[in-house]
């Protein structure tokens, strides 16, 4: 059995000599003893598509994996994900907040998403709440839009980052109604008087059909991100609740072949620059992931482990725990 580890934001480049000094024994063996490999995926969602073959349409079609994982049926349409983010002004820049960052129930997402509806009933757009933080957009006709990933946008200014395309214009228009419709809504207004941040805003991403899925590259899935859980279903693999840790995930005996488990603690805090949460949360994968895996690859329980994170893949097999002439490099060593 092989597994493979997704990590999002490993290698962030935080800028911090903090990165340097942290020591985190297991993850530097299992990164410095194997093999590494440049990787030409940019963010998560679009490794993800690439390992399962699935081809870039106008964007990476994340919204009609991920509507299926929700327990949607995606159809022939055409969806874009429309995620709730509250959107404030910083020094005169509008910055994104999407929904980690706050707590959104169903009821309030279902009367916000209910009034959009209502507002854009003529205009062929029908959003659709699955869960509080995930919120779909169908489109009656394909648009000539480019949009970008919300992990690319989270915690910044909004302002280059905004739709492209042929239908660029119409789609930031799209924008101003919704923040409009938003604004004064009576949620929102709660919400403030609660001190809460308003869901003042959506984060259109990801549209596309839904592709068939022809190749299955791993035999299981482990996962709580939603577009990793719907590529398995699509290829046919299995798929799983990630367990807490590496032990939990070992009892369960897992299947022959090459397992994913997408490992995405880190995101959050590498997307809003908060080195310590990013650090600790490093701390917890090395005591419940990568000692335990490093573990199991000594007593060949495991024959090699592969990491994924940014521009970077490595390989580690149990032979080559031995090649001590290897030397682990600092996390920030990694461009």
């Amino acid at each position: 059995m092989n597994c493979h580890l997704l990590i999002p934001d490993l290698l962030w480049q935080s800028g911090d000599q903090v990165c340097r000094i942290a020591n985190f024994p297991a993850l530097r063996t299992l990164l410095g003893r194997g093999s590494a490999a440049r990787d030409c995926a940019r963010h998560m969602e679009e490794w993800l598509c690439r390992a399962f073959c699935v081809d870039k349409q106008q964007d990476w079609p994340v919204a009609v994996f991920s509507l299926v994982a929700d327990g949607g049926d995606p159809g022939t349409g055409y969806w874009l994900r429309a995620d709730p983010v509250h959107l404030h002004l910083d020094s005169g820049q509008l910055l994104l907040a999407d929904s980690r960052t706050f707590v959104l129930t169903r009821e309030e997402a279902d009367c916000l998403a209910q009034s959009l509806n209502l507002h854009f009933s003529g205009a062929g757009l029908l959003f659709r709440v699955m869960h509080p933080e995930r919120w779909y957009l169908r489109v009656e006709r394909t648009p000539q839009l480019h949009t970008r990933i919300l992990a690319e946008v989270a915690g910044k200014s909004i302002d280059e980052f905004l739709p492209a395309g042929k239908d660029g214009i119409y789609w930031h228009g799209v924008y101003n109604e919704i923040q409009m419709a938003l604004h004064d809504h009576v949620v929102n207004e709660a919400r403030e008087a609660a001190g809460n941040p308003p869901v003042n805003s959506v984060w259109l991403w990801g549209g596309g059909r839904l592709p068939d899925v022809a190749d299955r590259p791993y035999a299981h899935v482990w996962s709580d991100e939603r577009l990793a859980k719907g590529l398995a279903l699509a290829s046919g693999a299995g798929s799983s609740s990630l367990p807490q840790n590496a032990p939990a995930w070992l009892a369960q005996m897992p299947a022959p072949g090459v397992h994913l488990l997408v490992l995405d603690s880190l995101r959050t805090a590498a997307h809003y620059r908060d080195r310590v949460r990013w650090l600790e949360n490093i701390e917890q994968l090395e005591s419940r992931w990568f000692a335990p895996l490093l573990s199991a690859l000594r007593r060949g329980e495991i024959q090699q482990i592969a990491i994924s994170s940014g521009n970077w893949t490595f390989a580690v097999a149990r032979a080559d725990l031995w090649k001590l002439w290897r030397r682990s490099k600092a996390l920030v060593d990694y461009p």
